[in-house]
């Protein structure tokens, strides 16, 4: 019976033994699997890398409605190729479509008005004139002989005496009223002032201006290629309301694919290895290993907040960026606007910085200058005393 008080020891120790290396295997890490594709080497032994967004090389342009309305028509489509200056898509114009009728209504009764003015006087008017004219003669010379008549009798009757003030009346009657002939001969005689005929004119080219107005208000609904590019996006639909101004959303979107440039974004804490002379080259993501090389074209002056994320997770991105703009030295990358790549450029290598000053700010004495300051010292020193 004593193997038994012996047995149950030696099997409770070797169960805790095996309880522990099979909690110690099991918690063991895991080792991380191969990646399925295998990240690109950088062709650079001292390089800078950061990743890029590919985009046109006039980037990229996003087009608003020139004029609040609705969408009457989309003329273009997506990966169309517009030359400047062609109709992209229409505003409905059917407002201004009345207003201009109106407008040029007015401009032809303006252009009709001003064109009488200049055809007078008429000879019909003119002759019309002389005859009231001839007329107010003919009446003065009848009253003036009916009063010579009368005078002639003398004071004969009473009759004469009394008719005589009829007579001078009619006269002065018939005088004015050939005043009056004759002024309005003279008047049609000349036509139209000077200073009327500029007066029509005016409002001729009033109306005109309000007309060319219009037909700007009409050319404004249409939006137009401001370049020659090609149509990456479109979000206007025929019957949809667009609006325009700040803030307002856009309808399209256009570039320049010829050729493509790559925008890359290169950590501040980076942006003094990097060198406009160091080769470059852009590698695609995914299954496929491509490289493309690069040409340098510009670099944004302003250091600007980390926008474009990679979604890496040991990824910064409270930071900031140095923008580089670089060209595709291919004709015709596989790429397309919008599309990620991973960026590696050849660096400068690093600048051998200046010699530190001694703590303080003063430079080291040259040699000989200490020996000669200490004279200089006690000189001064017996000369206080």
């Amino acid at each position: 019976m004593k193997w038994k008080f012996v047995l149950l020891p030696v099997l409770a120790v070797i169960g805790i033994f095996a309880a522990i290396y099979t909690v110690r295997k099991q918690n063991q890490p895991l080792p991380a699997p191969p990646p399925t594709v295998p990240p690109m080497a950088s062709p650079y032994g001292d390089r800078v890398s950061g990743s890029g967004i590919v985009e046109p090389s006039s980037e990229l342009i996003e087009l608003g409605a020139p004029v609040s309305g609705l969408v009457e028509e989309v003329m273009v489509k997506e990966g169309q190729h517009v030359t400047k200056g062609d109709p992209l898509f229409v505003i409905d114009r059917r407002a201004l479509a009345s207003q201009l009728g109106n407008a040029n209504a007015r401009l032809e009764a303006s252009k009709a008005r001003y064109e009488q003015a200049k055809s007078l006087p008429k000879p019909e008017m003119l002759a019309q004139a002389q005859a009231r004219a001839d007329q107010a003669r003919a009446a003065v010379n009848d009253a003036q002989g009916r009063l010579d008549r009368l005078l002639a009798i003398g004071e004969a009757g009473a009759i004469s005496r009394n008719e005589r003030p009829t007579r001078e009346f009619e006269l002065a009657n018939a005088k004015a009223r050939l005043a009056e002939a004759e002024s309005n001969l003279e008047f049609v005689r000349k036509g139209t002032y000077p200073e009327d005929l500029r007066v029509i004119a005016a409002d001729v080219t009033a109306a005109d201006a309000e007309v060319a107005m219009i037909k700007t208000e009409l050319d404004r609904c249409i939006a137009r290629a401001p370049i020659d590019a090609h149509v990456l996006r479109i979000d206007a639909r025929p019957g949809q309301y667009a609006a325009a101004g700040p803030g307002a959303k856009t309808q399209m979107t256009l570039g320049d694919l010829e050729p493509l440039n790559i925008r890359v974004d290169i950590d501040e804490l980076d942006a003094w290895r990097f060198s406009p002379t160091g080769k470059a080259v852009a590698s695609l993501r995914g299954g496929k290993q491509a490289t493309f090389p690069l040409r340098f074209v510009r670099r944004v002056p302003l250091v600007q907040p980390k926008r474009t994320l990679s979604g890496e997770n040991a990824e910064r991105i409270d930071t900031r960026v140095l923008q580089l703009i670089y060209q595709f030295e291919d004709a015709a990358p596989p790429v397309a606007p919008g599309q990620m790549l991973d960026v590696f450029i050849e660096s400068a290598g690093v600048p051998r910085l200046p010699d530190a000053p001694p703590a303080g700010g003063a430079q080291a004495p040259a040699p000989g200058e200490a020996q000669a300051s200490q004279p200089a010292a006690a000189g001064s020193d017996a000369a206080e005393r």
